[in-house]
């Protein structure tokens, strides 16, 4: 049996494997593909388009889940939880939309610099790995509710 924490991670690895294959799967489209659009001055306006694309993304995913995190502070432990997973949910999403758009950049302009923002939101994937300290800091968790989430959880059906 896993706990919550467990839950977490499981997830993160499962969209880090997931972003690596996008990430190596661009790169290789990239390698044998080449260039799709071949005018410079075309991919030079398109390229400062996608880049000023995938900041505001980030920047705005990155304000929404802060805003976000603020609310279900409040809620009672079981509903925070689960709002959390499904936030957390929202928030590796994100990641994963824009690395897909990088990927896609990367393949158009084969500008190296989107393979650059693919490994950064890869990184940003494996820092954001859950811990005690890291959930306790964004749900405002008491010492008792801590260790409480370092219990296994019961599975419907077994006791």
């Amino acid at each position: 049996m896993k706990n919550y924490i467990d839950n977490l991670n499981g997830l993160h690895i499962k969209y880090i494997i997931i972003n690596f294959i996008i990430s190596l799967s661009g790169f290789i489209t990239t390698f044998f593909v080449g260039k799709i659009i071949s005018d410079y001055k075309v991919n030079m306006y398109l390229s400062v388009v996608m880049m000023m694309i995938i900041l505001v993304l980030f920047l705005m995913g990155k304000k929404r889940y802060q805003s976000q995190l603020l609310k279900i502070r409040d809620y009672p432990m079981g509903k925070r939880l689960n709002a959390h997973h499904l936030l957390n949910k929202k928030h590796l999403n994100s990641y994963t939309i824009m690395n897909g758009f990088a990927i896609l950049f990367l393949i158009l302009s084969n500008n190296y610099l989107y393979l650059f923002f693919s490994v950064l939101f890869l990184i940003l994937i494996l820092l954001n790995r859950s811990s005690k300290f890291k959930l306790k800091i964004e749900l405002n968790l008491s010492e008792k509710e801590l260790e409480n989430l370092s219990q296994p959880v019961i599975e419907k059906g077994k006791k």
